[in-house]
């Protein structure tokens, strides 16, 4: 294992400890607006902690993405997700999902409806 996955293992612990302090701290907390900022921030927390989980993985070799096709600018094509593989191992299907722009539509903030 390369020094970048054992310090991110690290940071991992260190993590779950702050975010078991915070979960321990907010039912004691008397202020609406601490208690609120607390839970905001234990939330981020634990999506911190889920972030590396992912990336020890990526460095460890772990996650294969697909490669997927290089339209001429040089983005990847629409509709290809590098993910698919590892979503499918955890049971999620992405071809079911469909398109989301059509579910995203009048969603958007930026432009009045006509």
């Amino acid at each position: 294992m390369s020094n970048a996955v054992d310090a991110l293992k690290l940071a991992i612990e260190l993590e779950k400890q702050a975010l078991g302090k915070y979960r321990e701290a907010i039912p004691h907390v008397t202020n609406e607006q601490t208690r609120q900022a607390v839970e905001k921030y234990a939330s981020e927390k634990n999506q911190q902690i889920d972030s590396l989980h992912w990336m020890i993985m990526a460095e460890a070799g772990q996650l294969e993405t697909e490669k997927t096709p290089v339209a001429e600018e040089g983005a990847p094509k629409a509709g290809k997700c590098p993910f698919s593989g590892q979503l499918a191992e955890m049971g999620l299907d992405i071809n079911k999902m469909g398109d989301m722009t059509e579910m995203m539509k009048g969603m958007s903030h930026d432009k009045p409806e006509s």
